[in-house]
């Protein structure tokens, strides 16, 4: 064999190998989050039913009332929350959903009986 092609062959087998760890170190694909936007108003929670797919999902939520709401997601064996916060301001809440059907409200006292509550139902 050739000089030249021996040097071409170990050239090729080096980019080769060495392609191998190419994606070494890399994050693993990550999965999307779904993101629904939600409106808290005095006596209301803006859409009261929510339909999404299971996986990960982050609720960014207003507060468009006039006093402070907070946002709960109970079902499923899970209850999170984010605790009350004044009008005019945003929280967020990422959680990972299984199918099923799950009841979303203000838990202040009073104000799920006023009518700040929903339906959020996770498919699969």
């Amino acid at each position: 064999m050739s000089k030249n092609l021996i040097s071409v062959l170990a050239a090729v087998a080096v980019v080769v190998l060495s392609g191998c760890d190419l994606f070494k170190g890399q994050q693993p694909y990550a999965p999307t989050v779904q993101e629904i936007s939600v409106v808290l108003k005095d006596g209301q929670i803006i859409p009261a039913r929510m339909t999404i797919k299971a996986g990960k999902v982050r609720f960014v939520v207003k507060n468009q009332g006039t006093i402070d709401h907070g946002f709960e997601v109970e079902g499923g064996g899970i209850e999170e929350e984010i605790d009350p916060f004044p009008p005019g301001q945003t929280r967020s809440l990422e959680l990972e959903l299984a199918p099923g059907t799950y009841e979303v409200y203000c838990q202040v006292p009073g104000h799920k009986e006023l009518g700040m509550k929903g339906e959020l139902i996770v498919k699969p």
